[in-house]
């Protein structure tokens, strides 16, 4: 199922709204800068009359992204992360979803209206932009999902095991999320094995607006979507897609990885050892590289989330001590 609607707001403005987000496009004949859902800039240019079009498009920035031995060239770069969300769609939880897409739907229509104020010299618009905040205000106090948990001993415990296991993942100076991997040349790699592409990741402990329930929550913001930890599923929001998943479906693996680290060594970090940013295979430096310098090799731990095929997300902290602490916790919760 597909959802798209475009609001003409006069002037060459419009707001588009589909299942990815909310866009919006200016533009006069022959010319049209449209901001997508994506984050991403579409600027198309065209001849009236005669079919002709040029469009240009720039990519959304993500920040900083940082790079295992991130001065070499990759070979087959590809994703880590796996999300299905379409797969998270289950007849148990399929009322709750509904729910949830509802009003998450409403919040964004008051989002819109809110919008329109920019169009403030028409009197309607004052009126829209008005209802959207009152509708909007509606949505957070009124609507919200509520989610009630009654707990015995037991399963108060459980819930209380899975929340430490990323409470414990925070307490890291670094915590990243691996987003792709490509091989690399071994010689003028330092050692390393494979090249990762990773981006901050952090640990959330508010429940969105359109939830409320009566546990301490916790969660987990990553690039793509949103991880939400209840006591009986794990709910994945992305955009505007909410699923849910058994934890019966998932499994949660815990090592550490010896990284070759390009960057400034986390306070928190365990150094191995130290290599050459280009090396011999006999562990000399490569000296027909001018700039070779020393790094470190860090042992940083590593967390692999997995659901068959539908979801893969792999997760890496500064701290490998940290790991330890989270394999008590993860033994109570998950089948390892």
């Amino acid at each position: 199922m597909r959802f798209r609607k475009s609001i003409n707001l006069g002037g060459g403005f419009r707001v588009n709204i589909s299942n990815s987000g909310v866009g919006y496009s200016w533009g006069v004949k022959g010319v049209r800068i449209t901001k997508t859902a994506r984050g991403t800039t579409r600027k198309t240019f065209t001849i009236p009359g005669t079919g002709i079009s040029h469009v240009e498009e720039t990519r959304r920035k993500q920040g900083k992204e940082q790079f295992h031995n991130g001065q070499h060239e990759y070979q087959s770069m590809q994703s880590t992360e796996i999300v299905n969300i379409e797969d998270y769609q289950s007849v148990e939880y399929k009322e709750l979803l509904e729910q949830i897409k509802k009003v998450r739907f409403i919040n964004l229509l008051s989002t819109v209206l809110i919008f329109t104020f920019i169009f403030a010299m028409t009197p309607i618009f004052i009126l829209t932009s008005i209802l959207g905040v009152i509708l909007k205000i509606f949505v957070h106090i009124k609507l919200a999902v509520a989610m009630e948990y009654k707990f015995d001993e037991e399963a108060n415990q459980s819930y209380e095991n899975l929340r430490q296991i990323w409470l414990n993942m925070n307490e890291n100076e670094k915590f990243w999320q691996i987003i792709s991997e490509g091989e690399i040349n071994k010689k003028t790699s330092g050692g390393a094995s494979r090249g990762v592409n990773r981006i901050p990741a952090k640990v959330v402990t508010k429940l969105p607006y359109f939830i409320k329930a009566n546990i301490k929550p916790f969660g987990l913001q990553l690039r793509k979507q949103k991880l939400f930890f209840m006591p009986d599923k794990l709910l994945v929001v992305c955009g505007l897609n909410v699923g849910a998943i058994s934890y019966s479906d998932i499994t949660m693996q815990l090592g550490t990885s010896n990284f070759i680290e390009t960057d400034k060594v986390p306070k928190d970090a365990k150094v191995i050892q130290t290599t050459w940013l280009k090396v011999n295979k006999n562990g000399t430096p490569d000296k027909r590289f001018k700039e070779n310098r020393q790094v470190p090799v860090c042992e940083y731990g590593k967390v692999q989330i997995k659901s068959a095929d539908t979801l893969q997300i792999e997760l890496m902290c500064s701290d490998s001590a940290t790991i330890e602490k989270m394999q008590i916790f993860a033994e109570k919760v998950f089948d390892r």
